[in-house]
């Protein structure tokens, strides 16, 4: 009983871990003008300048929820509408951590040209005993 549940879960998390993929994809491919340009954005000194004018906010890229430390190379500038979207993924992880699901997370940023602004995070998301991954990506710009 215990190792057909450990499948199920398996799957559902495999299953999560397509969904934001896929829908961040559909997205992306629906609204390419809608997105904006930050590949002008290559200094600490203009991100800040956004981050005052509401357009971008100062994150913790390994979230602080989940043990991400308080280092000035753990923070990355993201729009506030994009911050809104990672909660839901940090919220998901936060609740597979609990249920003890996950034990091991790794974030990786991608970025484009010389920006400093990310233009996806990748969150994979492990168990030491095994399983398959849970995998989200969230699309910044």
């Amino acid at each position: 009983m215990a190792r057909a549940w450990r499948g199920l879960v398996g799957a559902l998390l495999l299953l999560g871990a397509l969904v934001p993929a896929s829908l961040a994809r559909m997205q992306e491919m629906e609204q390419p003008s809608d997105r904006p340009d930050f590949s002008g954005i290559t200094s600490k000194a203009a991100a800040n300048r956004l981050v005052r004018e509401g357009r971008l906010v100062k994150i913790h890229i390994f979230p602080k929820e989940l043990g991400g430390p308080n280092d000035p190379r753990n923070f990355v500038y993201i729009p506030p509408a994009v911050e809104e979207a990672r909660q839901l993924v940090i919220g998901t992880l936060r609740r597979f951590t609990e249920e003890d699901l996950i034990d091991k997370l790794d974030v990786q940023a991608e970025y484009k040209g010389t920006s400093i602004i990310p233009s996806r995070i990748h969150y994979t998301a492990t168990h030491s005993r095994g399983g398959p991954p849970f995998e989200a990506v969230v699309e910044v710009w």
